[in-house]
């Protein structure tokens, strides 16, 4: 069933302010978030690939900034959701989604998707893993909750002790998620979107916990550069080997300063020259329109 798409999303997580929730490392002023979301907007916009572009908000970002993110969304950037719970409602909760039980977790999504409905005047159907963390719970909660697409972390990550952040056996492609356990593939309305990573084991985030994935928060260099291009060349490689029904390129990055906006061109640059040597098709798109494109093909 070969298909000749290479679809391309990317997406950025706008955390709360540094010092209202410590533990997510985010932005010092909303000043310097806006400052960065504008200029990841602009890298998109002159490239004419808005429809690829998005911004998963926090319900703090949404509140702190409305008229910014609904202009974004009136442009056609996409909008999500990522609530980081160590500090949402500061200082309510204390401890990643995934080390609550289901009814508390059910509890904060409500909370978290009427903060960000509230602020915005309007819904989204896509989701973020603040810090990957989830349970088995996790999936059918969001179900409930009206949520239709899950953007998961990168595959492959490992840390003792801490099963809701451990990715080791997540299927690496978009799949429909379970019901039953968070990284089995499944019959669920919700599907999820991993970030693109290495799957090789060469190159590792600092501390060796995860593999290295497309962000923007590296250096600058030519080291750098070259991981990008060898991420995104072994997935289209292994996407093409195993014909993967919906090929996906999944580019993240953050509302700091810390996310090098010449790396984010150069790795969304980096898709289409890699997509021509493979004779594919880059196509830009958002979470809604490629799971409403997995059910018309019947993708699993």
């Amino acid at each position: 069933m070969s298909d000749h798409r290479l679809f391309l999303i990317s997406g950025f997580d706008c955390e709360p302010l540094q010092g209202k929730s410590p533990a997510c490392g985010g932005p010092q002023t909303w000043h310097e978030s806006e400052k960065q979301v504008l200029a990841l907007a602009e890298v998109f916009r002159t490239r004419d690939l808005i429809a690829a572009c998005g911004f998963h908000l926090t319900p703090e970002a949404a509140k702190a900034q409305p008229q910014l993110y609904t202009s974004l969304a009136d442009e056609g950037f996409f909008l999500g959701i990522q609530p980081n719970i160590p500090g949402f409602r500061y200082p309510s909760h204390d401890r990643d989604l995934g080390l609550y039980q289901p009814d508390e977790q059910r509890e904060i999504i409500r909370q978290a998707k009427e903060d960000f409905e509230e602020a915005l005047g309007h819904s989204t159907t896509c989701y973020t893993a603040c810090c990957g963390s989830r349970s088995n719970a996790t999936n059918a909660i969001l179900v409930e909750m009206g949520y239709r697409e899950f953007h998961l972390p990168v595959p492959g990550r490992l840390l003792e002790g801490r099963p809701d952040r451990t990715t080791v056996g997540l299927f690496p492609f978009p799949h429909h998620l379970s019901e039953r356990h968070r990284c089995l593939a499944g019959g669920l309305d919700l599907y999820g979107l991993p970030g693109t990573g290495d799957l090789t084991g060469k190159y590792k985030l600092s501390g060796g916990w995860a593999p290295a994935d497309l962000r923007g928060e590296y250096p600058t260099t030519d080291e750098t550069r070259e991981m990008y291009r060898y991420i995104i060349d072994t997935n289209i490689e292994l996407m093409e080997l195993m014909d993967v029904p919906i090929k996906l390129i999944f580019t993240v990055g953050h509302n700091t300063r810390y996310c090098q906006i010449e790396n984010v061109e150069f790795h969304v640059d980096y898709v289409f020259e890699a997509a021509q040597k493979h004779g594919l098709e880059v196509v830009p798109t958002d979470p809604a329109r490629l799971h409403a494109e997995a059910d018309r093909i019947g993708a699993f």
